[in-house]
Formats: structure tokens, sequence, C-alpha cells
């Protein structure tokens, strides 16, 4: 009889695991962006960022120009060139909830140097409860990484 209704139970728990809906916004603000600076042009930044997002699992879902999102008070007059990546949202499964993660990618040109922000973003959902964070050094760091490795085997080739 006790096993019935513990099975019963633990049934139940894991039937309502799935039962909630996370939101997940398309464009993250800034509240904790990630920032390396790269000595390379533009489009060799911008294409060792794409390939290293893509060797890493991220799909990149949209491109925009960041001035679209962003507001700034004073604009000036020669705008450097820059784009925002949007990646797929990743879910990982767990026993009783689900880790929802997505990155927005900036890539900003300035001047002799490229600056390249990363924003993470990740909801760990349980049934009656959302975890949201914007930290994740590991990740972070192996984008960088794979970018930082992908600039330097390709300066490398003649």
């Amino acid at each position: 009889m006790v096993r019935r209704y513990f099975a019963l139970g633990l049934i139940s728990v894991l039937a309502c695991a799935g039962c909630v809906t996370v939101q997940m916004p398309q464009y993250l603000k800034d509240k904790n962006p990630y920032h390396q600076e790269f000595y390379t042009s533009y489009d060799k930044a911008l294409s060792a960022t794409t390939q290293a997002l893509e060797k890493l699992g991220w799909k990149i879902t949209k491109q925009a120009n960041p001035v679209v999102f962003e507001n700034d008070s004073v604009a000036p007059e020669v705008q450097p060139r820059q784009i925002i990546l949007f990646t797929n949202v990743r879910q990982t499964s767990m026993l009783i909830s689900s880790r929802y993660t997505m990155l927005n990618v900036l890539v900003k040109e300035n001047n002799e140097k490229v600056e390249i922000e990363i924003r993470y973003y990740s909801v760990l959902s349980f049934t009656f409860k959302n975890m949201e964070s914007y930290k994740n050094d590991g990740l972070v760091n192996k984008v960088f990484d794979e970018i930082a490795k992908l600039l330097s085997s390709a300066s490398a080739k003649p």
C-alpha cells in the first residue's frame, strides 16, 4: 500500500516537472557582459567568432545591428562596424528540471582592434520556480579561447 502511494506521488512529481513555461528573450541586456579585445580586422574577428560558436555547438539564428536594440544618448557621426549575433536556445533536461541557455555575441570595430562582448543567459526551470543566471565563466572562456585559436591559425597561414 505504501509502495503504491510512493509510486503515485513520484509519477505525479515527474509529470508536473515539465509543466513550466520558460520565456527566453532574444536580446540580452548587459547584466554581466564578458569583454575581450583582439588586434585583428573586423572581418577576421567576425568570421572567427561565427566559426567558434558553430564549432562549440551554438547555432546563430539571427544577426542585427546593435543600434536597433541599444540607445546611446550621443551617437558619433561615423558609426564603427558592429553586429550582434543571436544564438539558439539550448535545452538540457535533468531529472526534475530543465536548463535553457542562450548567448548574444557583439562584435564591434574599434580602430585597429575589435571588441567582442559575450552575454550569457540561463534559466533553470523547476516545477514552480525559475532561477536565472547571467554568468558562466567556463563557457565564455571556451568561446574566447576558440576565437583566439582561430585568429592565430588564420594569421599563421600565408
